[in-house]
């Protein structure tokens, strides 16, 4: 079988089902190709938790319905002795059935989309330096696809990205440590958990090393109860410190039945240095679009996806599915989001090298507050001068770690000059050899002068 589309999408989770549902109305013609079946659609295992504003801005629709599980009002973050608890509030978000939610979303699309289910993609179609498209099989046997342009929504395994030609800068490969691996269950509990529009996140080195556990609720009696792990330094798989740990407290070992379990690898660090060239664009995992420091990658792939719908519009006006006609989805996703990505990649870093007394001590004296949490995920950095810098009762707390202060200083210092470079993201393909070569001198001083070992 052989078909011809202007756009085909590689993989419906949350990138490639917003995409496809992004595209709907655009007049192309588009297909969205998956390798499960309608109960694996955003299979992958994840917190499930996302902020309402995402889809507003994104221009999706919000869940309702079985795919909305729990509105959440706030989270719990509690220090590695969790005497320590920093309680944000504030603000608004929704745990969700993902599958239901990404059904909902293709269900929508269909009809103006062709969406191929358990239909595996094999390699790209390359032709005279571009790509033409993909060859996969389902169902139909074998596929050829053509497109004017492809869109890697596979997730971290890239699946398009990874087999073209290694001369393209879009085909890169990360360092293990830019990983994490996430176990997670989804369980019907034998009692009605107390706060269940909370969510909960525990920082401990020794149950979660370069990561942290989760406890977060899906109605009064079920939660998602998870953990992950930094990549490539030779940490336990969680799923057996899942099994031999957190099975043991009380509030997570009072199982009546479990929904679900699985486990993934995913990205955590700063954007890929280009989502897009030649008759390619990757979105979502596939383009490292995750929160570097939670993990979290809902409304990171919905942005990317929106980005990568504008900048296919405006390249089918003019024809143009060269890396520069595609250029516009990398200057509103980094606007949008990747600088401040690359600023929390920064800060990731850090964070996998502080001991649990080091995280005690910050959570328990107040050195990091609601104040500037909320100012490190929505901007970037931390604000460091208006909550305590000053304060004489800040000076008293901080006697006792005065190393891990400057350490903090110069993180923040790092994050703002990392922030800075990707706002003035290259206005071309012609711009980002120079661009990136700068981001990699900064990243590789920032590991030298704060000891980043990975």
């Amino acid at each position: 079988m052989r078909a011809n589309y202007d756009v085909v999408v590689v993989g419906l989770g949350p990138a490639g089902a917003s995409l496809v549902y992004m595209l709907r109305n655009s007049g192309l013609r588009v297909a969205g190709i998956d390798m499960g079946d309608e109960s694996k659609i955003w299979g992958k295992p994840c917190g499930d938790a996302i902020g309402s504003g995402n889809f507003d801005k994104n221009g999706l629709p919000h869940p309702s319905g079985e795919a909305l599980k729990q509105i959440v009002r706030g989270a719990l973050i509690y220090s590695p002795s969790e005497q320590g608890v920093l309680r944000l509030t504030g603000g608004h978000g929704y745990m969700i059935d993902r599958n239901k939610y990404g059904l909902s979303l293709l269900r929508e699309a269909s009809g103006k989309v062709d969406i191929y289910l358990e239909t595996k993609v094999s390699n790209p179609i390359l032709e005279s330096g571009k790509l033409a498209g993909v060859m996969a099989r389902g169902e139909k046997g074998e596929m050829e696809l053509r497109a004017k342009v492809v869109v890697d929504a596979s997730g971290s395994v890239g699946s398009v990205r990874r087999k073209l030609p290694a001369e393209w800068p879009v085909a890169v490969e990360a360092p293990e440590t830019d990983f994490s691996v996430a176990y997670r269950k989804i369980v019907e509990l034998d009692y009605d958990i107390e706060e269940p529009d909370f969510i909960r996140i525990y920082f401990s080195t020794k149950i979660a090393p370069g990561g942290y556990w989760w406890f977060f609720p899906k109605g009064k009696n079920v939660a998602n109860i998870g953990l992950g792990v930094q990549l490539g330094r030779g940490y336990e798989h969680p799923a057996k410190t899942y099994r031999e740990v957190l099975m043991k407290r009380p509030d997570i070992g009072r199982e009546v039945r479990v929904l679900s379990e699985a486990g993934a690898r995913l990205p955590t660090r700063r954007p890929i240095a280009t989502m897009v060239w030649h008759n390619f664009i990757a979105i979502g995992d596939s383009a490292f679009t995750v929160d570097p420091v939670h993990g979290g990658g809902m409304g990171y792939a919905m942005t990317a996806a929106r980005a990568a719908a504008n900048a296919i519009v405006a390249a089918a006006e003019t024809g143009d599915f060269s890396a520069k006609g595609l250029w516009g989805a990398n200057l509103e996703y980094m606007r949008a989001l990747g600088a401040k990505q690359a600023a929390l990649d920064v800060l990731r870093m850090f964070l996998q090298t502080l001991s649990d007394e080091e995280i005690e001590w910050a959570i328990s004296k107040g050195l990091v507050g609601k104040e500037e949490v909320i100012a490190v995920f929505e901007a970037g950095e931390f604000s460091l001068t208006r909550h305590f810098l000053d304060t004489l009762d800040m000076v008293v707390r901080l006697m006792g770690k005065p190393t891990l202060f400057g350490k903090i200083l110069k993180v923040n210092d790092y994050m703002k000059k990392i922030k800075g470079l990707y706002m003035d993201y290259p206005e071309s393909p012609e711009g980002l050899l120079r661009w990136n070569a700068e981001v990699e001198e900064l990243v590789a001083e920032y590991k030298r002068v704060m000891n980043i070992p990975f």
